[in-house]
């Protein structure tokens, strides 16, 4: 039977030899572990992109601000929102929403702005032709 006795050098290599699947491994979950972060991000911001719902240019209700949907991206969502009441009285800001957060929002959609600011012609014609109309006149 021969008796090996290795060197300084030959210790490192066998060590290099056997750490070496270990760091790979632990490599390839890392880099694992970001894409699926990056893919998770990325399917959400295109379901709430593909929404026939909303879209561009819609206005909202994001947890209780009036909003305007400025951009749908690939990871995050721009809404601008008009700021009432406070230090920021009457500043336009966008708010910047990461789109994995998007599900756990409370989004509304409005359909119909009922302000008399912005629809007082249309409100004032409805009123109109209700009162005709309640009267029994065509």
């Amino acid at each position: 039977m021969e008796s090996e006795i290795l060197g300084a050098g030959g210790v490192g290599l066998e060590l290099a030899t056997i750490a070496t699947p270990f760091i790979a491994a632990l490599f390839a979950l890392v880099i694992t572990l970001m894409f699926k972060d990056y893919a998770t991000k990325i399917a959400k911001g295109l379901a709430f992109k593909m929404n026939p719902a909303f879209k561009e240019g819609d206005k909202v209700i994001l947890d209780g601000e009036r909003a305007l949907i400025v951009k749908i991206g690939n990871t995050e969502t721009v809404f601008g929102i008009n700021k009432n009441g406070g230090e920021f009285d009457g500043d336009y800001i966008w708010r910047y929403v990461p789109n994995e957060r998007i599900p756990s929002l409370k989004i509304e959609k409005i359909i119909f702005d009922a302000t008399p600011m912005q629809n007082e012609h249309k409100i004032t014609q409805n009123g109109h032709k209700i009162d005709t109309l309640s009267k029994g006149e065509k």
